[in-house]
């Protein structure tokens, strides 16, 4: 056998050789995969477990933050109010009314500004064992006064489960058919009364709502608080608006040296409108009747002199027997419109009307008391950029007593706001 020959027959007798060779290497490296696998995943495993060491440890050292589960908001209005009398006006040199006492001889027209009506405010929200808990705290500067102003609480109070508890509008306010106003004061007619109260919400229905409330009054004081209902009809174009109240008024005596109360109840009701005519037409209305209170609808608020050897104020006066209060009756009207002309331009108008009932007793024996409150205004504003607003209104008023003394006035507020 030549050379040849015996190669090829030592490779074909090597050739099982070389495929059991094979074999056992295949099954060694997928070993050594398998354990390299198996190896990754220990070490993943355990990079894991000290990550979260390092968190828990982390959350044991860090110091607890109340504000950790609290959603903020922080909110405000920044706003340069200026009026222009063409009639002088008495007392305050920023009046906050748009029909204040008029002087008999006007002194010349006279111009004020204030940044005092500049508002702060902040929303609070935190979800507690399943439940909603919602806060509000808001304040402005506002004295009804030119000039730096003092700070001053608008709203404070806790809402949840339908409660509410601290200061807000009262369910007497009618801001759901506002018509908007140059003024900070509003249009007279509506009212934005803000007092400490407990109330609860019923929502029956998306479009229903009743809020029925204890408000506390800070003025004639009595012995509970007074007795609040609103209910807010709102549905695609209509609002509607029912409200009504009632409270406890008196007065102590002394009579023969000895303290004596007189006390009476005040009542109220409400009822207003607003209907949206076209995206950029909707007509506003609103009217009240109230006795013997003066608190809850602004503009109706008087002061009176001494009668019958007692303080006599907007709302009651004591008869001349001491016996009873003569108390004050008033209907208030007002009407608005208002009308988007761009995106940049949009303007209100609006007529108000207070009837003071000069019937009553309270009216003979306060001669000197407002008996009729007109106004007639219209405004427009201007958007120049996003939450900058320009504005200019114009009123005309007219004041009556019960004594059948009148006087009028003109003028022109202006105000420009940045809402943040």
């Amino acid at each position: 056998m030549n050379f040849k020959m015996k190669h090829i027959a030592l490779v074909v007798a090597l050739m099982p050789l070389n495929q059991a060779f094979a074999g056992e290497v295949e099954s060694r490296i997928e070993a050594l995969e398998a354990k390299f696998s198996q190896l990754e995943q220990q070490r993943v495993q355990d990079v894991q477990q000290v990550q979260q060491l390092q968190e828990t440890a982390q959350k044991e050292t860090k110091k607890p933050s109340v504000y950790s589960d609290t959603d903020i908001k922080f909110y405000g209005i920044v706003r340069v109010d200026g009026a222009i009398d063409f009639k002088d006006t008495a007392s305050p040199q920023f009046v906050s009314g748009q029909i204040p006492s008029v002087d008999y001889t006007p002194a010349g027209n006279r111009s004020a500004f204030t940044i005092t009506a500049t508002r702060l405010g902040m929303d609070m929200a935190k979800k507690i064992k399943g439940t909603d808990v919602k806060a509000k705290i808001e304040m402005d500067f506002w004295d009804g006064l030119e000039g730096n102003g003092k700070l001053r609480l608008r709203h404070a109070y806790v809402d949840f489960d339908n409660w509410l508890i601290g200061q807000t509008v009262s369910n007497m306010s009618n801001l759901e058919t506002l018509t908007e106003s140059v003024d900070y004061t509003l249009f007279m007619g509506y009212s934005w009364t803000r007092l400490p109260q407990v109330r609860y919400n019923f929502n029956l229905a998306p479009a229903h709502n009743i809020k029925v409330a204890a408000e506390y009054v800070d003025t004639r004081a009595s012995e509970i608080p007074a007795v609040t209902a609103k209910y807010v009809y709102n549905k695609d174009d209509l609002t509607l608006v029912t409200q009504g109240f009632a409270h406890e008024k008196r007065a102590t005596l002394k009579v023969d040296g000895q303290e004596k109360d007189i006390d009476k109840w005040g009542w109220g009701v409400g009822l207003g409108f607003k209907y949206k005519l076209s995206p950029v037409n909707s007509i506003q209305a609103h009217v009240y009747h109230v006795e013997g209170d003066q608190k809850f609808v602004s503009y109706t608020q008087q002061s009176g002199g001494t009668l019958n050897g007692y303080s006599s104020g907007g709302d009651f006066s004591v008869n001349a027997e001491q016996n009873d209060l003569d108390q004050n009756k008033v209907n208030t009207y007002v009407l608005g419109y208002s009308h988007k002309l761009s995106e940049q331009w949009r303007t209100n108008f609006a007529a108000s009307l207070i009837d003071f009932d000069s019937s009553t007793s309270y009216a003979r024996n306060n001669p000197t008391m407002n008996k009729q409150l007109s106004d007639i205004a219209a405004n427009i504003f201007y958007t120049p950029v996003q939450n900058v607003d320009v504005g200019l209104e114009y009123h005309h008023g007219e004041r009556k007593q019960f004594d059948g003394k009148s006087f009028d006035i003109s003028r022109v507020n202006f105000v420009t706001t940045y809402k943040f």
